[in-house]
């Protein structure tokens, strides 16, 4: 007896490479052929948005991740060698940075209380203000204004959540909240063994 029963089929025009489902709500992402990223409603198949490939992302997706709560998409790209981070509600880029290597792989990770080793972290006062000096004011056409009209949808999750990505050369990075590079290793050599 098959553990699934398949409900539906759907034709598309491009060959899918990739897809992932969104872990809180009704959505799949799919990157096709083309490059293009599409976010389709699961249930009736409803494509809610499309995102062409352009000069400033790339053609060649590689890797697709959700944040933990399902509000921002990610994928990577090998041919531009970029991270593009997309809000589901609308097709456009929020956050987007390189790497060195191409892409092959990408998880989206929340880092929990009772997962961490580090619980002191989670029960330690903020000192911050007795500690260091208050910053100066940036100017108001600063680009920060505009990443900070944003802010919310990066940080409106409470917990610390962790972008891992890898390539083929064997890199490894992990960006707090997807967007600040907390760790790298690089040359992790995979071993085959021929029984």
């Amino acid at each position: 007896m098959p553990a699934f029963r398949q409900v539906g089929e759907k034709q598309l025009p491009q060959e899918v490479v990739f897809m992932a489902w969104s872990p809180k709500r009704d959505l799949i992402a799919l990157a096709n052929r083309a490059g293009e990223v599409l976010l389709h409603r699961l249930a009736n198949f409803q494509r809610v948005w499309s995102l062409p490939p352009n000069e400033n992302t790339g053609k060649e997706v590689t890797a697709l991740a959700w944040r933990p709560d399902g509000k921002i998409l990610a994928f990577g790209l090998t041919d531009t060698k970029r991270i593009i981070l997309c809000d589901v509600e609308k097709p456009e880029s929020l956050h987007s940075f390189s790497v060195d290597s191409s892409i092959t792989y990408m998880h989206w990770m929340e880092v929990t209380e009772e997962s961490s080793v580090l619980t002191s972290f989670y029960n330690a006062e903020d000192e911050s203000n007795l500690l260091l000096p208050k910053l100066p004011a940036l100017p108001k056409n600063s680009q920060f204004f505009f990443w900070y009209a944003h802010q919310h949808i990066f940080f409106s999750f409470y917990r610390l959540n962790a972008l891992v990505v890898g390539g083929s050369s064997g890199f490894i990075e992990i960006y707090a909240y997807g967007m600040f590079k907390i760790a790298m290793v690089t040359a992790v050599l995979y071993l085959l063994l021929v029984l």
